[in-house]
């Protein structure tokens, strides 16, 4: 949590948002076949037989790295972060971005760390929205490179003169920078958030529900202290906002023993583009127990409290946020951080553990 406290006031940026909306342009087949055709079309008419080459060699490494991604999307089936309609392993947009850097590569070995900083950019790109898991940009960006490679080897004329291995390996610092960076980060990004979230929520073995609570409806209403809004709904799904930095409820009585608490979350986002970087530190009766990371949407998250915090009668659950946004609401001002849709309290089994 230290590198993601670290991180992510700088992925809230504006600045660094649209400079990621570029980049996930860049990406995109259709503009990297529209670089490689500038390239080829620029060639041809200047008769420079190496630039023509060149651009050729980029267009068709595109093409074949996107063919073959897709065809490893349905192949794979695996998902992406986020809920979407198509599937995320390889990154298509890491895999032609990549594949266009390593054709021009070949062609113009001095230009190379730049051509590979600019895809490495593409796939934190894809990163930094969510589209992707590292996995599946890593995959893209092999995929990309060979093709790229194979292609520009194999088509007569594509390839450049080889630079001095001296000149060569300074040049590459700051593209092999970015990507560690960028690595150890959406590593440890990709990690807090799994720590908690159930990916396909089901009912623990031999559940014992001890509290249920539906955030939204009059039931839940006498519960809530500090830090919420009015209730409201979501669709069909009753919910409520959490406003400010922390927000308090009271808890019924629970059993003297271990639990397991689930909790279904959706962070505010008042830039959907961006990620949430939504860290929500989780107290019962002023001991934190768990440390949430919030992925983008409604999740289903599942922390552990023991038993030694309960209190007997009711206690105390507060949430700290790492920080709100505010909003134009009822003719004022408001900070929202996040949306409560439901809390389940359940006994963890001795066996299970």
């Amino acid at each position: 949590m230290d590198l993601i406290g670290l991180g992510c006031p700088l992925l809230r940026s504006s600045l660094l948002e649209r400079a990621m909306e570029v980049l996930a342009w860049v990406g995109h087949g259709v503009v990297d076949g529209a670089i490689a055709s500038a390239v080829l079309a620029y060639g041809a008419v200047s008769g420079n037989r190496r630039l023509r080459q060149a651009g050729l060699a980029a267009l068709l490494a595109v093409l074949a790295s996107g063919l073959l991604a897709n065809l490893g999307k349905l192949l794979f089936e695996m998902p992406r972060p986020t809920p979407s309609e198509s599937f995320g392993f390889p990154s298509g947009h890491a895999s032609t971005a990549f594949a266009a850097a390593g054709a021009l590569s070949q062609s113009f070995p001095v230009a190379a760390p730049f051509f590979y900083l600019v895809a490495v950019l593409v796939g934190v790109a894809r990163l930094y929205d969510r589209s992707h898991f590292i996995t599946d940009v890593i995959a893209g960006g092999l995929l990309g490179s060979a093709t790229g490679f194979l292609i520009a080897r194999i088509l007569p004329g594509a390839r450049g003169a080889a630079l001095p291995r001296r000149r060569v390996r300074w040049e590459w610092v700051l593209p092999i920078a970015v990507a560690v960076t960028a690595l150890a980060f959406f590593t440890a990004y990709e990690r807090s958030i799994a720590a908690h979230r159930l990916r396909a929520p089901g009912l623990p073995a031999n559940p014992q529900r001890d509290v249920v609570i539906f955030f939204g409806t009059p039931e839940a209403r006498p519960l809530l202290r500090e830090g919420w809004s009015e209730d409201g709904r979501w669709g069909t799904m009753p919910m409520v906002w959490a406003e400010g930095l922390s927000a308090t409820l009271r808890v019924p009585p629970l059993l003297p023993a271990d639990h397991r608490v689930r909790l279904r979350v959706r962070p505010y986002a008042r830039r959907p583009g961006r990620p949430p970087c939504q860290v929500v530190e989780v107290a019962l009766n002023g001991v934190p127990v768990a440390h949430l990371l919030l992925e983008r949407g409604w999740n289903d998250y599942e922390l552990k409290v023991p038993k030694r915090v309960i209190r007997r009668g009711e206690n105390e659950l507060e949430f700290r946020f790492a920080y709100a946004e505010a909003e134009s609401a009822g003719g004022g001002w408001r900070e929202f951080s996040a949306a409560f849709a439901s809390l389940e309290a359940f006994v963890e089994d001795a066996r299970s553990r």
